[in-house]
């Protein structure tokens, strides 16, 4: 018996999943919230009711998101649960500030956001701790602020600056050495890393574009459908899933695509029924669980 124990270890395979979030209209058989599902469409597991813009920890162990909550306005707090929807932590407790969907620190300790101060024009770029929820000033910008959180401990960002487009800016996070980020262009948007940091993807000209950071080279990813608006890499580096708008009136659909064949799967689909529609978007991979 003990050594079907041993062989059923050995043999195991690593496994993943996907976040995402579905929000809009009540469609039966559709409710809203978030939710987690294998690479391959299967086993699709609606962890909670409430929330947005799921974010999974390098480490598997947590997904943070956001919620409105009373005692800010009804306007955004970030959160924390475990990847079956349990254990959930309130980590920002602002007042009539709304946050943005938080990102990730690489050791899965921290994580950084951003508010919107209405009253100045201005956002704040913050850092909370997940242990003690301190949260500490990071930055102000102009512009708007939806931060990543790259392999290399730097917090990642777009920012007009006076340009025509968005230029992504990196930061340390404690506020130190804000640059333009080196290898990309004016108008590239929101980096994905693998986990182990060797490939990004990053929008460019309404389509994907992957970088191997060890040669430099960057190749686009065959997207066959409409503009993609948010992905999420694979921890392989293979594979990206995106959301998008397939059909005109629709809602917005998750996808797969091989990064080297450009093979493309539906995973999420959405029905319209009586001009009731909802939007499954926002998806982030979770490494090797």
């Amino acid at each position: 018996m003990f050594g079907k124990f041993l062989k059923g270890l050995v043999s195991r395979q690593p496994t993943s999943r996907i976040a995402f979030e579905r929000t809009g209209e009540y469609v039966e058989g559709c409710p809203v919230g978030i939710y987690t599902v294998n690479p391959d469409g299967s086993d699709c597991r609606h962890i909670r009711k409430t929330g947005d813009s799921p974010r999974w920890s390098p480490d598997g162990r947590w997904i943070g998101f956001v919620e409105k909550t009373k005692d800010n306005g009804w306007l955004h707090s970030v959160f924390v649960m475990r990847p079956d929807g349990q254990e959930t932590r309130r980590l920002t407790f602002h007042h009539d500030v709304m946050a943005t969907a938080p990102a990730w620190s690489p050791d899965s300790r921290r994580l950084a956001y951003s508010l919107w101060l209405w009253q100045e024009k201005r956002s704040e770029l913050c850092v909370v701790d997940l242990t003690s929820k301190e949260w500490k000033h990071v930055i102000y910008t102009d512009d708007q602020i939806y931060p990543v959180w790259a392999p290399s401990n730097k917090i990642i960002f777009s920012l007009y600056g006076g340009e025509s487009a968005p230029r992504l800016f990196e930061v340390d996070p404690g506020g130190q050495g804000l640059l333009p980020c080196a290898g990309f262009e004016l108008g590239d948007s929101e980096p994905m890393w693998t986990p182990d940091g060797k490939r990004v993807v990053f929008g460019r000209d309404g389509g994907l574009v992957v970088r191997d950071d060890c040669d430099g080279q960057s190749r686009v990813i065959s997207v066959r459908r409409a503009a993609p608006i948010q992905w999420a890499i694979a921890p392989d580096g293979q594979k990206v899933a995106y959301a998008c708008q397939q059909t005109e009136g629709a809602g917005f659909e998750v996808f797969v695509v091989d990064m080297d064949s450009g093979s493309t799967a539906r995973l999420v689909s959405n029905p319209i029924v009586r001009d009731h529609e909802v939007d499954s978007r926002y998806v982030s991979w979770s490494p090797w669980l």
